[in-house]
């Protein structure tokens, strides 16, 4: 008998950080995230076609992409639906998209790295580690929440 889903026994997850400029995505396997890589964000179809070559790659159970109520929640919902909409076009079967809070994700990346004496602190290197940052405490409050 097939037990029930839960964050340490799912599959992969993947974690997408959107900005306007780059987009950093991590992922977890067995309830511990790491960070993935940074893509450039065009503005066009590419971004699209790149996240769906990952997506295809890691073949993700859940996406978790992170969410800050500012003036870039609009445009976050935004790109989550017109990537749904892009991934249904070409996919079988597309992932579950969450949102999480990732207010000040980024702030407590650069004061950890700095902390671990990281001086070269590119913007490249705190997005994709601001998203294993927020997915590690989507994980880990998913977690807990569990074994209540």
């Amino acid at each position: 008998m097939k037990g029930k889903t839960t964050i340490m026994n799912m599959g992969r997850v993947l974690a997408i950080d959107y900005g306007t400029k780059r987009v950093g995505l991590a992922t977890a396997w067995a309830g511990l995230a790491e960070p993935l890589k940074v893509i450039q964000n065009d503005g066009t179809n590419a971004l699209y076609a790149t996240l769906q070559a990952v997506i295809e790659e890691i073949r993700p159970e859940l996406i978790v992409v992170g969410l800050s109520e500012n003036e870039m929640a609009e445009q976050t919902r935004t790109f989550v639906k017109n990537l749904k909409e892009y991934l249904w076009q070409s996919m079988e079967a597309v992932p579950e998209f969450v949102f999480t809070d990732e207010t000040l994700s980024s702030a407590e990346v650069q004061r950890k790295l700095k902390e671990a004496g990281h001086r070269d602190l590119r913007q490249e290197m705190i997005d994709h580690y601001a998203a294993a940052q927020f997915l590690q405490e989507y994980l880990d409050l998913h977690q807990s929440s569990e074994s209540q």
